[in-house]
């Protein structure tokens, strides 16, 4: 199913392989660490001062800036307008560079071009943006008549030269690396409730509107384009002069769409593959396109094995050059997990371990088979991860796809393209792909497929040791053969047929999660050693953050709750460890040049969030600042939810309330009600909320968020419409419960998603039981908490991760007394524990999510752990869900700090 839109949380992901480059540890942006070369700009400046002109040149990330000296420019440069990109190659990109940047300064054109060469490559990655590929050199001419003259004056440069496709722009006639399109000159922005900023352009009526980097041309509706083009659009499409009938896109990238077709020669669905020149540029001139008939090679090499996709035909259409394979109906390894593995269920029987085993074990010797044969062709693979591992759905037979990056050793040249966390990364090793990486890949992927979390070998080097035994424990695969084979497989001690033996050897199946775990993990001390890894690991120089955090927190808030170092500095202070002080200075410093006005109101990202954590610890004057500011913001009723919207702003003014007591905050929360109580919509299934885009389920963006502001607010105000209000929001999202397994509950994120559901805080059961609780819907939730009691989630976090279920399940035990919940949350306490706990030298420490690196923040990573843990030591109740206003039954006098920080 493909679904309209993404849910809230996959809006917020980053690509970490941009993340991974410049250090071991911690997320960290790799070009914010990057030294450009001088090649290029040193080009530019000597022609500068060849000539003697008012410019000058400035970096800023991925752009040498060319600009005038202050107050020389002879025509102010406007908001908006025509810009012109160029695109290059490797070979080419100085003397364009020399021929665009004479021009532009004949015509006091302002321009900015890529740092270096390396850049210009980065950019024409298959990972880099399609709205934004290619562009070697930006121009800004000052106006349309600018505009005019010199994109022909530069079309007699550069009629001659290659680049790149622009996907965004248009083609200027039929130069193949000059382009234009309408856009912004200068950076003018929205704020997203997100937190994000969208860039905009302005109307003739003053509208702002957004300036899309689509990967295709368009132009806003006031802005006609000044070079038209006569071409009809087509109701469908076609390739090789109609032969091929595309039915739909299978997956795009920068390099170009796969897309499943109809051959109308013989009526048989196929498989095509399309590749646009000059981009992913490599070394002696290879880019997309020599790649794909590489592919093309390879695949005709070992035609006949039944072990690849056979090639029908391969053709250049327009510019761009296609490979037609055979089409078989398939899942890959990823989807082999989900649908099968036991793991991903709460109560697995013996009877699924021993079906999922007898599965595995066709697939991987299937896997095995082939690479061994692969081999004896003399043949490496390189690039071998789950998402190039298909199966047949018909007869569970094994195909391996997507070979550009295999080669010959003793033939070809070597090839360099892995995919991360499924090639042996230890220090001093070759860059080039060897047979012994195929090896590994595969026992890196026998382990993906029981669970997927092979990307911590990155952190762990006990992945396959320690963690590996564990989970084959807990599946009931101790007495099978796998240990063995992942072990020697990922360690070159055995070869694929030798693999294949041992699978096929005899095998007793356990009954799953039945091992008994090793010592408890001590709460205290695992709350203190996670207190020592964070505050070990401050920053204080730039470009670093204060702490290290997710991506989406280093890009768009590094001081958010959530994201940041408000959440972190918060969690060691209310869990009593003491916060060194070089970083409260810098914290404070950098609160203090903030602009809380420019930054999006809500609680999980933004200044509501920022408000609470200081009002909680102390700092009473900076946090009523940082609140006025939420109740403030031109965005405040951009979105209802508990994380982005109105109902965690509401939430803060009533924590507000309960610290100051001043009326103003009350006032404020009952305002934000009446407008959720306004915009709010119904049907039989209750009360809800859309946003821009669609519905959304769950506490972090859908109703369960807004019934838990509601229920708060009717037990200050004492008007119980709203909590009334609240129930029917709430029952809203329970209507949507999905029975996975017997006795087992979770969720969608959207009413139309019918085939990925959710168990965790941010959107799935855990959220949604943790609101049902406090309106002690008990009856609602019984299988909702049951989904809670696993080991084993996608990552260790409190908002998407193993801990949010211990979260929920002490919730419920703080709520009903009743300890079966706190030997429910020992599993997912187990899970912490076994899988993701990592004992470093500066303490203990999770990764955060995409497992690749270890993140502090509290939304995926340490601190939240650590929060949350010391929550469960002293059976404390949730501060940000307000628990002080319940009366809870054996509730012990809290021991968190207050102290400013």
């Amino acid at each position: 199913m493909v679904r309209s839109a993404k849910s809230l949380r996959e809006k917020r992901h980053v690509d970490k392989a941009f993340y991974r480059g410049s250090s071991e540890l911690f997320y960290e942006p790799n070009y914010a660490h990057y030294r450009p070369a001088d090649e290029l700009k040193s080009l530019v400046e000597t022609l500068i001062q060849e000539r003697g002109l008012p410019w000058r040149t400035h970096r800023a990330d991925v752009w040498t800036h060319i600009i005038p000296v202050a107050n020389s420019a002879p025509v102010k440069l406007p908001k908006q307008g025509w810009k012109i990109h160029v695109s290059a190659i490797e070979s080419n990109c100085k003397d364009i560079l020399a021929k665009v940047a004479t021009l532009a300064f004949e015509h006091d054109v302002q321009f900015k071009f890529a740092n270096d060469i390396n850049t210009l490559k980065l950019m024409t990655s298959k990972r880099w943006s399609r709205g934004g590929s290619g562009k070697f050199i930006t121009l800004y001419p000052a106006t349309e008549e600018i505009f005019l003259e010199f994109i022909e004056r530069a079309y007699a440069l550069l009629k001659n030269d290659l680049g790149s496709y622009i996907l965004s722009d248009r083609r200027y006639k039929d130069c193949r690396c000059l382009y234009y399109r309408y856009g912004g000159f200068t950076l003018v922005s929205r704020l997203h409730f997100m937190g994000n900023q969208i860039p905009v352009l302005t109307a003739p009526d003053g509208q702002q509107v957004e300036d899309k980097r689509s990967p295709y041309f368009e132009t806003p509706p006031w802005a006609a384009d000044p070079f038209p083009s006569d071409e009809p659009d087509e109701d469908e499409m076609t390739l090789n002069g109609g032969r091929f009938i595309v039915k739909s896109a299978l997956g795009f990238s920068n390099t170009g769409g796969v897309y499943l077709a109809t051959d109308t020669t013989t009526g048989k669905d196929v498989v095509i593959k399309e590749a646009r020149p000059f981009v992913e540029l490599g070394a002696n001139g290879a880019d997309a396109t020599t790649r794909l008939a590489k592919e093309e090679n390879n695949l005709r090499i070992l035609s006949g094995l039944g072990i690849t996709p056979e090639v029908y035909t391969s053709f250049w259409d327009w510019e761009n050059y296609y490979l037609v394979e055979e089409y078989f109906d398939a899942f890959d390894v990823r989807e082999l997990t989900v649908m099968k593995s036991p793991l991903i269920l709460a109560h697995p029987t013996a009877d699924d371990s021993a079906a999922f085993y007898d599965s595995y074990k066709r697939i991987f010797t299937g896997v095995l088979k082939a690479i061994d044969q692969i081999h004896a062709r003399g043949m490496v693979i390189g690039d071998l991860s789950p998402m190039n591992v298909l199966i047949d759905k018909a007869t569970m037979e094994v195909r391996i796809i997507d070979l550009e990056g295999a080669y010959r050793p003793q033939v070809e040249a070597p090839e360099t393209l892995f995919t991360p966390g499924f090639r042996s990364e230890h220090k001093g090793r070759a860059k080039e792909s060897n047979f012994q990486d195929d090896l590994y890949a595969i026992g890196t992927m026998m382990l993906y497929a029981i669970f997927p979390i092979a990307a911590m070998a990155f952190l762990r080097g006990d992945l396959f040791t320690k963690i590996l035994p564990v989970v084959l424990a807990d599946i009931g695969w101790s007495q099978t053969p796998v240990q063995r084979v992942v072990e020697q497989l990922v360690g070159n001690a055995i070869s694929c047929s030798e693999a294949v033996a041992l699978l096929n050897g005899p095998a007793a199946i356990e009954k799953p999660m039945s091992r008994q775990p090793d010592a408890a993990l001590q709460l205290d001390q695992a709350c203190s050693e996670m207190a020592r890894f964070i505050t070990n690991n401050y920053r204080l120089e730039q470009p670093y953050a204060l702490f290290p955090v997710d991506p989406f927190g280093t890009n768009f808030n590094p001081m958010s709750l959530g994201f940041g170092s408000s959440g972190i500095l918060y969690a060691l202070s209310r869990s009593g460890y003491t916060v060194p002080e070089p970083a409260l200075q810098r914290y404070r410093q950098e609160l203090a040049e903030l602009d809380p006005a420019k930054m999006a109101p809500g609680w999980l990202v933004g200044t509501a969030g920022i408000a609470w954590t200081l009002l909680a610890t102390g700092d009473v004057e900076t946090g009523k600042r940082f609140l006025q500011c939420a109740n403030h913001s031109e965005l405040l009723r951009s979105h209802h939810s508990l994380y982005y919207g109105m109902a965690g702003v509401g939430m803060a003014n009533l924590a507000a309330y309960r610290m100051l007591d001043d009326q103003h905050y009350l006032n404020a929360a009952v305002e934000l009600a009446e407008a959720l109580e306004a915009s709010a919509q119904k049907n039989d299934r209750g009360l809800y909320w859309k946003d821009e885009v669609e519905v959304r389920i769950g506490l972090g963006y859908g109703q369960s968020g807004v019934a838990l502001f509601f229920l708060r607010l009717a037990q200050m105000t004492q008007m119980q419409k709203w909590r009334e209000l609240g129930r029917q929001a709430l029952e809203f999202d329970l209507s949507y419960a999905h029975e996975h397994e017997a006795g087992v509950s979770c969720f969608p994120c959207a009413p139309e998603e019918t085939t990925t559901f959710d168990s965790y805080i941010e959107q799935g059961s855990a959220g949604i039981a943790k609101v049902a609780i406090r309106y002690g819907l008990w009856s609602k939730i019984e299988n909702v908490l049951a989904d809670a009691c696993r080991k084993y989630a996608i990552f260790a976090g409190l908002s998407y991760g193993v801990v949010g279920f211990v979260d929920v399940l002490l919730d419920a035990y703080l709520y009903s007394q009743d300890k079966k919940y706190l030997e429910m949350a020992q599993r997912p306490l187990q899970g912490l524990s076994d899988l993701f706990l990592i004992k470093h030298q500066d303490g203990y420490a999770t990764p955060g999510d995409g497992l690749f690196r270890i993140s502090c923040d509290y939304a995926t990573g340490v601190a939240g752990v650590m929060r949350t843990l010391h929550r469960l030591n002293q059976h404390l109740p949730d501060e940000f869900f307000l628990d002080e206003l319940d009366n809870l039954p054996g509730r012990k006098a809290s021991v968190d700090r207050t102290d400013a920080i």
